[in-house]
C-alpha cells in the first residue's frame, strides 16, 4: 500500500489553483471599472494635495467593504424570500449596526481614557483668584472672533502642503554642555518651547518635551519633525527646576514629567493637580498666580506673569488651570519666557515692571487668523519684544510640529527680517546648539540649508498627469456599461 499525500480526484491541486485564479480574474474583470476609477481618482487627489480626502475615501471604502462582508452572513436575515425592498432594509440595518458599533466604541474608549488614563491629569478645583471666575480662568483681554474663520481654516487643512513640515531630516546639533565660569549663563533650545538654562549653581528647563509621540494622548496628534539628533533627558545634566507655562499636551508631557521626578516644579494655578496624579509629591510643586514672585535662592528669583491663551487636557476641564509666562532673574541677568500667548497690551506692563530683559524667548509659530488672539504673528512678536524692552529675541514654539498652515520655517524667517527692520536683535541658534548669554548670540539662518526632498514621480510626472483624467473616464464608462449589462440580463431573465 503506497503512503503519500492524499489527492482529491475531483479537484486536483493544479486544477483548484487554476479555478481560484480564474475566479480572481473574473472578480477583477467584474469590478475593473470601479478599480480603475478608484485608483485614478486617488492619484488625482494625491497630485492635487488632497491626501486628507483620500484618507476619508479609504475609511468609506473600509466601511462599505464591511457592509458587503456582513451581507454575506445571516445577520438581520429571515427565512422569508428576500425581495429588493427587504434587501434594502437589511442593508440599512447592517449600516446602522456598524455605525452603532463604531459610535459605541468611540464613546466607551473616550470615557475609559478620560476616567482611567492618567494622561488628562488631575480633577479641576476652585481657586480664590482675581483671574478665576465662573469656574474658569479668564484672560485680561477679551477675544475678538469677528474675523475668525474656523471652517475656512479647516478646509485649508484638508489640502496637503509640503511646506508646512520639512520633507527631510532637520539638521540639529547634539547637546554638549559648556564649562561655565561664575556669573555665566548658557542657553540651549531643543525645538518648540523647551529651553535649557544653566549656570554654575542651577539648571532649569521650560516646558520639557522629549520623545516621539507626546502632543496628544491618542493617535490623532501630530508627530514631531525628524531631527538629526533626537534628544532625551538622559543626555542632559541633572535638572534642578522645571517651569511649566500651561497644561496643553505640547507643553506638559506626562512621561517627561515622570522622568524629572527628582526636580522641583513651578506651575500656574491648577497644574499642580496633574503632577500629583503623575506621582510628583506635593512638596516638589509650587503654584503661582499672575504676578506672584518667589526667591528660590539669593541669585535666582522668578515671577509668573500674564499670557493670553487658554488651557485644558480633556473635554470637561477647559480653562480650569491657569496659563502664563515666566520671568527669571538669574546671575544679574533677566530672562523672559512667554509660553503660548497672543499679543497683549500687558507686555508693556511686564516690561515696565521687570525689564529690560537680556533675552526674551517669545512664542513665534503656529499662528493663524482663526486663533489670532492666542498665538502671535511674526510682526506681533517683534512688537512684543519692543514692549518688553528685550535686548534680544529667541523665537520659540516652532520647528517641531505641524500645528498651523504656515510654512515651517516662516516664523524664523519673518521674525528675523522684521526684527532687523526695527533694530531688534534676533537670536537663531540651531536646535541643540548651546550659547552663552553674555557672548555674541548665534544668528545663522540655518533653516535655509535644509534640503528639500524629492517628490514622488506620481505627483510630478507630466505623463502620469495627462493619462489620469482619460483613464478615470474609462473607469466611469466601464462602470456604467457593466451596470447596463446587468440590467439587460435581469430584464432578459424576467
Amino acid at each position: 500500500m503506497h503512503d503519500g499525500p492524499t489527492v482529491d480526484a475531483k479537484h486536483p491541486p493544479v486544477v483548484a489553483e487554476l479555478h481560484e485564479e480564474k475566479s480572481l480574474l473574473k472578480s477583477i474583470q467584474k469590478y475593473r471599472g470601479q478599480i480603475l476609477f478608484g485608483v485614478t481618482l486617488m492619484l488625482l487627489l494625491y497630485r492635487w494635495n488632497l491626501q486628507s480626502v483620500n484618507m476619508i475615501l479609504i475609511v468609506v471604502f473600509v466601511f462599505w467593504g464591511s457592509i458587503r462582508l456582513l451581507s454575506t452572513t445571516n445577520l438581520f436575515s429571515s427565512k422569508i424570500e428576500i425581495t429588493h425592498k427587504s434587501s434594502t432594509i437589511r442593508s440599512a440595518k447592517i449600516t446602522g449596526f456598524l455605525l452603532a458599533v463604531i459610535l459605541t466604541f468611540l464613546v466607551i474608549s473616550s470615557l475609559i481614557f478620560l476616567n482611567v488614563s492618567p494622561q488628562p491629569g488631575g480633577d479641576p478645583v476652585m481657586f480664590d483668584s482675581p483671574n478665576f471666575e465662573d469656574g474658569a480662568f479668564q484672560n485680561l483681554e477679551e477675544f475678538d472672533d469677528g474675523n475668525s474663520s474656523w471652517w475656512g481654516t479647516l478646509g485649508e487643512f484638508m489640502v496637503s502642503d509640503s511646506k508646512r513640515a520639512p520633507t527631510t531630516v532637520l539638521p540639529t546639533i547634539g547637546y554638549q554642555s559648556i564649562e561655565l565660569n561664575d556669573g555665566e549663563i548658557s542657553i540651549t533650545w531643543f525645538g518648540h518651547s523647551t529651553i535649557l538654562i544653566e549656570t554654575t549653581n542651577v539648571t532649569i528647563i521650560t516646558d520639557p518635551l522629549f520623545g516621539e509621540d507626546n502632543t496628544d494622548p491618542l493617535f490623532f496628534g501630530p508627530s514631531p519633525f525628524p531631527y538629526e539628533h533626537p534628544y532625551s533627558l538622559s543626555e542632559l545634566p541633572q535638572i534642578d527646576h522645571v517651569f511649566i507655562s500651561h497644561d496643553h499636551y505640547d507643553h506638559l508631557d506626562m512621561d517627561t514629567i515622570k522622568e524629572l521626578s527628582d526636580s522641583t516644579f513651578f506651575v500656574p494655578l491648577g497644574v499642580k493637580s496633574h503632577l500629583l496624579r503623575w506621582g510628583i509629591t506635593d512638596g516638589q510643586v509650587s503654584e503661582f498666580d499672575w504676578y506672584e514672585e518667589a526667591n528660590i535662592t539669593d541669585e535666582f528669583q522668578v515671577a509668573l506673569t500674564p499670557a493670553q491663551h487658554f488651557s485644558g487636557r480633556g473635554l470637561m476641564n477647559m480653562d480650569s488651570t491657569l496659563w502664563g509666562s515666566w520671568v527669571f532673574e538669574l546671575e544679574d541677568s533677566t530672562l523672559y519666557f512667554s509660553g503660548d500667548t497672543g499679543y497683549m497690551e500687558e507686555f508693556k506692563t511686564i516690561g515696565e515692571r521687570y525689564g529690560p530683559f537680556d533675552i526674551a524667548f517669545l512664542e513665534s509659530g503656529q499662528y493663524d487668523i482663526a486663533w489670532k488672539d492666542v498665538h502671535m504673528f511674526p510682526d506681533e512678536v517683534v512688537q512684543a519684544a519692543i514692549d518688553l524692552n528685550a535686548m534680544s529675541v529667541l523665537p520659540i514654539h516652532n520647528s517641531k510640529f505641524e500645528l498651523a498652515l504656515h510654512p515651517w520655517e516662516e516664523p524664523l524667517e519673518l521674525v528675523t527680517s522684521i526684527g532687523s527692520s526695527k533694530n531688534i536683535s534676533v537670536t537663531t541658534p540651531m536646535i541643540g546648539e548651546t550659547f552663552l548669554l553674555n557672548q555674541p548670540h548665534p544668528d545663522d539662518e540655518w533653516w535655509l540649508n535644509v534640503s528639500v526632498g524629492t517628490p514622488s514621480f506620481l505627483k510630478t510626472n507630466p505623463l502620469v498627469g495627462v493619462a489620469l483624467a482619460p483613464l478615470n473616464l474609462v473607469g466611469i464608462v466601464w462602470i456604467v456599461a457593466g451596470r447596463q449589462a446587468k440590467r439587460n440580463l435581469d430584464d432578459y431573465e424576467e
